[in-house]
């Protein structure tokens, strides 16, 4: 489905038209794009060690870096990003992190940057138009999308309990004290102001940066639109990629940056080359570097058990 709605936008936007914005895009500015996938991965990485850390885990970030790469290629690669939660599992493995501590990082993230991702993208398309009132606006809303976990963590434990309790029955009862656990933890993250504001100080920079990407890409097709128009799109596209839990967003993704820039007045061709080599410069090596961050975890395991059969050794 997903490939099929975006062979109907390349259709729709002329291929031939396509091709020849490709041929004629600066290199110069593919390659900034491309460089600013290290920031945004950095970013990511360091958020998720704040966050873990609240709950009482610290993890080298050299090591964060490396299970950013893999969570963000095992979550492109599963409907809903759901295969995120792997960091969950090298955190336990590499660095004795319960799973119950992981599980629940792994929602606080996923469920927060995706809020705050809607909440960016409904507020940059419709307010800033209307000038100083617009940007105040925008400020609010982005304050109040920050603190609002902690207006949501006051509902009372016994409603969750009760659903965990339905949910968990039968077969699946030996999971009701695991998952009990994880919402606890889950809610320790979303009472911390401190937190909640550092997380999306964190998160509200990766927006910039990627937005920043998408920007780029038009600027080396000769054509410019306010940095604001193109965070919009690059929040947009995320957040409805996520939401129709096809794997890399395939198709939705790219339907809603050719949508928006074409709202912003964007020729139709140049949209969908930007959203071709937005995949380029950013899907594909964040994939490819999860891949290779992957190779070595699975290399220092080869060693560590040839290692382990020299000595005699085993597994504690």
């Amino acid at each position: 489905m997903g490939v099929a709605l975006g062979v109907v936008v390349i259709a729709f936007s002329h291929p031939a038209s396509i091709w020849a914005s490709l041929q004629h895009v600066n290199p110069l500015s593919v390659l900034a794009a491309l460089l600013l996938n290290i920031p945004v991965v950095g970013l990511r990485a360091l958020r998720a060690g704040v966050v873990i850390a609240h709950l009482g885990h610290r993890i080298p970030f050299g090591s964060q870096l490396r299970t950013q790469l893999i969570g963000t290629t095992t979550s492109s690669l599963t409907p809903a990003a759901s295969g995120d939660y792997m960091r969950a599992y090298i955190w336990r493995r590499d660095h004795g992190v319960p799973l119950r501590v992981g599980a629940a990082v792994v929602t606080f993230e996923r469920v927060f940057s995706l809020g705050l991702m809607l909440v960016v993208a409904v507020l940059l398309i419709t307010l800033p138009r209307h000038g100083t009132i617009g940007w105040l606006g925008v400020g609010v809303g982005l304050g109040a999308a920050t603190i609002a976990p902690v207006v949501f963590e006051q509902i009372p434990p016994g409603l969750e309990r009760w659903v965990l309790t339905k949910v968990t029955r039968g077969p699946l009862s030996r999971f009701a004290e695991g998952a009990l656990e994880v919402v606890d933890n889950f809610r320790r993250l979303l009472r911390s102001p401190t937190l909640l504001a550092q997380a999306s100080g964190l998160t509200l920079a990766v927006f910039v940066l990627s937005g920043v990407q998408l920007w780029l890409l038009l600027d080396g097709l000769d054509h410019r639109v306010p940095m604001t128009q193109a965070v919009a799109a690059y929040a947009a596209s995320q957040a409805v990629g996520i939401l129709s839990t096809l794997p890399f967003g395939i198709g939705t993704t790219d339907a809603v940056v050719v949508g928006v820039l074409a709202g912003y007045g964007v020729n139709l061709a140049i949209a969908a080359t930007v959203a071709l080599l937005l995949r380029a410069v950013a899907t594909i090596p964040q994939a490819l570097g999860g891949m290779i961050a992957y190779a070595t975890l699975e290399s220092h395991d080869s060693v560590m058990a040839s290692g382990e059969a020299a000595t005699g050794a085993g597994p504690e």
